[in-house]
């Protein structure tokens, strides 16, 4: 790891293109959002990045997802004007916060981190975008600016850039957390017992490490079609977005990442009452269900209703549960919360999971309904 300071960190100013001075206390709080998460990610914390899209929305401001209409083009340019001295408090605050951050706190970042080249890249192409605009023309009334439709496509490109970097520092917080959790519980390949606070693979804290066998117990409390009620209850989540720190107004909501908890709550409304160890962690629900005879032995025994676990990072360690809602195949057809939406918040969405992609850990069974409503299997 090299030697790394903030001023080698932070990127060098974007370009501010002529006849887009509209746009320029915009690109200025772009910049400085930007260099707020690479710092923040440098030191170790990058779950602090700060969200732009959130800074949009108090401000009533549009966001990525009003760029698919072009009608709105003038009106979006306009809102954006009208707001120019908020982005200018919003860069001045973001470099503030910056300047809080020395060297020593990021001396031993690798500028080699693979989220940071990404950012680069991003930061790359943005430049390019801004770098390569045409020369503004003079309007009837004497001021040079740029066609509105190249002004458009200058906000569109900052918009998204600023977007993807969000996501980027999101999923390096995910990584650290997980990885966090392995050296706190010296974790073996399939956590036996983790003891946490929080959700899936959220910014919790691993608090300590049992190794005993797991107590978990299951009760039907839908012994006609639990099954089937599992595809209706998870069906009727579909569209449910999150807003600012991983939070959904839905009975699943726990201030954390809320995959495992919303897989939880569905298998609960559908008859399933499955005391899970943790019903928030991944980890400890696939420790469970393996405890209580649940893993189906291959991916390719699938069912809908069933439960699929995944593993991101292949270091053995699942982090990210949904429900399995068909099989077509080599594609199993998903209904996940807390999953990336490529047109918004992170939410409620339908999947496509390829079955020899490798990132499938496991599959989980519902338990069996042979036993009378209300019967606990304990193991």
């Amino acid at each position: 790891m090299s030697p790394t300071t903030v001023e080698q960190l932070e990127i060098d100013p974007l370009p501010r293109p002529a006849g887009a001075e509209r746009l320029h206390p915009l690109i200025g709080a772009v910049e400085e959002n930007i260099n707020r998460s690479i710092l923040l990610l440098a030191s170790g914390d990058p779950g602090s990045a700060p969200d732009f899209a959130k800074w949009l929305d108090d401000k009533g401001l549009p966001g990525e997802d009003d760029l698919d209409d072009p009608k709105q083009e003038s009106v979006m340019i306009d809102k954006y004007k009208g707001r120019q001295e908020d982005a200018r408090t919003l860069r001045r605050t973001l470099d503030q916060q910056n300047a809080s951050i020395n060297d020593s706190q990021v001396a031993a970042f690798s500028t080699s981190n693979d989220t940071y080249q990404n950012i680069m890249s991003i930061v790359g192409e943005l430049r390019a975008d801004l770098a390569d605009t045409p020369d503004p023309t003079k309007g009837e009334d004497g001021v040079y600016r740029l066609p509105r439709g190249e002004e458009f496509a200058l906000l569109r490109s900052l918009l998204n850039s600023v977007d993807r970097v969000h996501e980027e520092v999101d999923n390096a917080a995910n990584t650290i957390d997980t990885h966090a959790r392995q050296i706190d519980g010296s974790a073996p390949t399939v956590p036996a017992g983790y003891r946490t606070n929080g959700g899936g693979v959220g910014s919790v804290t691993a608090t300590a490490f049992q190794a005993s066998p797991s107590k978990a117990s299951y009760a039907i409390t839908n012994p006609n079609d639990p099954v089937g009620s599992t595809l209706e209850v998870a069906r009727s989540q579909l569209g449910l977005t999150e807003g600012s720190g991983n939070r959904v107004n839905a009975p699943y909501n726990i201030d954390s990442l809320w995959c495992a908890s919303f897989t939880s709550w569905v298998w609960d409304q559908a008859g399933y009452d499955v005391n899970w160890t943790n019903k928030n962690f991944v980890p400890d629900i696939w420790n469970d269900a393996i405890g209580m005879g649940l893993k189906r032995d291959s991916v390719t025994q699938a069912q809908p209703g069933d439960l699929i676990v995944f593993d991101w990072d292949f270091d053995g360690t699942p982090q990210h549960i949904g429900i399995v809602e068909s099989v077509s195949g080599g594609t199993i057809h998903t209904i996940e919360g807390n999953t990336t939406n490529p047109n918004g918040p992170d939410g409620v969405l339908r999947k496509e999971r390829s079955i020899s992609a490798g990132n499938i850990f496991g599959i989980i069974k519902p338990p069996p309904t042979g036993a009378p409503a209300g019967s606990d299997m304990r193991v």
